[in-house]
């Protein structure tokens, strides 16, 4: 069985965003730490985290995984905006 991964990772605003996309699943980091996880093979996915902004207020993080023809998508958005996107790449 081929060892699949992708890793996505951006910074954002002094925060490190990763996102872990294996056979096993799919996994969202914020600094470091585990803030959702999808377990199993998937098409499409959704995870979902946050951190603190400069004000000390909460911003939601929002990830779609999704597959298209053969080549994993990825795109990251925080407080709803777009932040990532594979097709920035």
């Amino acid at each position: 069985m081929n060892a699949m991964r992708d890793v996505w990772e951006v910074k954002y605003k002094g925060h490190t965003i990763r996102v872990e996309n294996t056979w096993g699943g799919e996994q969202l980091f914020v600094d470091g730490v585990l803030q959702d996880e999808q377990v199993g093979l998937r098409l499409s996915s959704r995870l979902y985290g946050n951190l603190k902004n400069e004000k000390g207020e909460m911003e939601n993080i929002k990830v779609s995984i999704g597959s298209t023809f053969l080549k994993m998508q990825c795109r990251i958005f925080v407080a709803d905006q777009l932040i990532y996107s594979t097709e920035m790449e």
